[in-house]
């Protein structure tokens, strides 16, 4: 029999032990955070998007799943539209959170009933919208707000005609959720600096202030002005 040179014999039981080493690894190589969540959806995807069957157990699975990976990641879910629903994730206004929703949303599979969106979007028709928080009425129309441009940042107070400082946690967190239905989760953390609240005056209009409805244009037109990434 012939005998392979010492060098060849050294390769040939590298080249089989590295075959070794590296395919068991490879083979059962870890899901990453966001490969289990997918996977989960997507074997879970007919009960998520029929959820009004049974909202109150698939709400809390589906942010059971998010916590386990990023306590402060929430979600909503849009009406059917064209046989589909928008599945949008997003940070609860904190921008150290923002990370993880773009990785959840980036490394999202194609869904056959979804459309996977990050952050809160803006919503057409904001301007005539009134939101129920808390028992309280958010009425757009009754909202007037004040802004400023200060050295390229954008400042705002909101006026609220029934503002109280025992409620303000109240005011606060409706004033959040009108904000993103106006301007969108990512602009308002991103492109706002400062946000003030504060209770309505009998004089807005004398005062410079302006209807909430339009704070879209003003902000807007601000970033226009400072050549601010579009991110609706």
């Amino acid at each position: 029999m012939t005998k392979l040179p010492m060098f060849k014999m050294f390769m040939k039981n590298f080249i089989l032990t590295t075959l070794f080493i590296v395919l068991p690894m490879g083979l059962f190589a870890k899901e990453s955070k966001e490969q289990e969540f997918w996977k989960w959806f997507v074997k879970n995807e007919n009960v998520i998007f029929n959820f009004e069957k049974d909202q109150e157990n698939v709400f809390d699975l589906i942010s059971s799943k998010l916590s386990g990976f990023e306590d402060n990641i929430t979600f909503e879910i849009s009406y059917v539209k064209e046989g589909k629903r928008e599945f949008i994730i997003s940070a609860g206004g904190i921008s150290e959170t923002f990370p993880y929703v773009e990785s959840l949303v980036n490394s999202a599979p194609q869904l056959k009933l979804f459309s996977v969106i990050a952050f809160r979007p803006r919503i057409e028709g904001y301007e005539g919208f009134k939101l129920l928080y808390a028992d309280r009425e958010f009425d757009v129309s009754n909202i007037w707000v004040y802004s400023r441009v200060e050295n390229g940042f954008f400042d705002l107070v909101i006026y609220h005609p029934d503002f109280n400082k025992e409620e303000s946690n109240i005011f606060i967190a409706g004033s959040y959720l009108l904000l993103d239905m106006a301007l969108g989760e990512y602009d308002v953390v991103k492109h706002i600096r400062y946000i003030d609240h504060k209770k309505l005056p009998n004089n807005p209009t004398e005062l410079g202030l302006k209807p909430f409805a339009e704070l879209r244009n003003i902000f807007d037109d601000y970033k226009k002005a400072n050549n601010l990434i579009n991110q609706n």
